[in-house]
């Protein structure tokens, strides 16, 4: 019997994918690992549940979950997602949230950008890969967005999306996480969109990368503001 398409469906298979997330960190036996290894186990277990989910439901249709050739132009949409990590960074250090800081506790300068690649990797699988590509017959039906209009895969996946990171309040102050959520769930709308019009799932990933790199640019940025200003910036942190 073939399992309906509906979003109901989708996301409720796609929850215990996103619950093993946090299995490695959580599972008593691993406590002693280092973060980066726990976390690398995470995503890794994600994406593994992913593609398995994938070929399960797919039944070897790998192209309806954007395992294809990207068809068309993406890469306005990677300069899209960097401009948009930039001005949310910088929008929080101009709050008074106390930023990313705590959530990358443990880790060292040269595993937060690999894990970054990892997670975003990871996420675009689930997100992009699995949801979006599950529900694809249902893209047909349209959302309004101001001018534009919205599919339904597309919303769904980048509200999922943008709602996978409420945990975040638990290492990060409220201030920071209303800023991350509308951060997530515009970088979703974007990467949604790039999978839909090219088909591929890579480009989706790009998009991801790309917002996060901006993320990182945004802290950059800030901190030479604040060195040309001779500090007359609120502090960092």
């Amino acid at each position: 019997m073939r399992i309906p398409r509906t979003v109901p469906m989708g996301l409720l298979i796609s929850l215990p994918i996103f619950g093993a997330m946090f299995l490695p960190k959580h599972w008593s036996p691993l406590a002693g690992l280092p973060t980066f290894t726990k976390s690398m186990l995470a995503y890794g277990l994600v994406m593994l549940l992913s593609t398995g989910t994938m070929a399960v439901f797919g039944e070897g249709h790998w192209g309806d979950f954007g395992f294809q050739r990207a068809q068309g132009s993406w890469g306005k949409f990677v300069l899209y997602a960097l401009l948009l990590g930039a001005v949310c960074t910088l929008a929080i250090k101009a709050s008074p949230g106390r930023g990313m800081e705590g959530a990358m506790k443990g880790l060292k300068p040269l595993q937060i950008p690999l894990l970054l690649i990892i997670a975003s990797a990871a996420e675009e699988f689930l997100v992009r890969g699995w949801l979006q590509g599950f529900l694809q017959p249902l893209s047909v039906h349209r959302v309004k967005l101001g001018t534009a209009r919205i599919s339904v895969p597309v919303l769904t996946g980048a509200l999922a999306f943008g709602a996978m990171h409420l945990p975040a309040v638990i290492e990060i102050d409220a201030w920071t996480v209303v800023f991350i959520l509308a951060f997530t769930t515009s970088l979703g709308l974007l990467a949604g969109i790039i999978r839909e019009r090219t088909g591929s799932l890579l480009p989706a990933i790009w998009v991801h990368l790309a917002g996060n790199a901006g993320g990182i640019l945004g802290g950059l940025i800030y901190l030479t503001i604040r060195k040309i200003q001779g500090g007359l910036l609120p502090p960092l942190g």
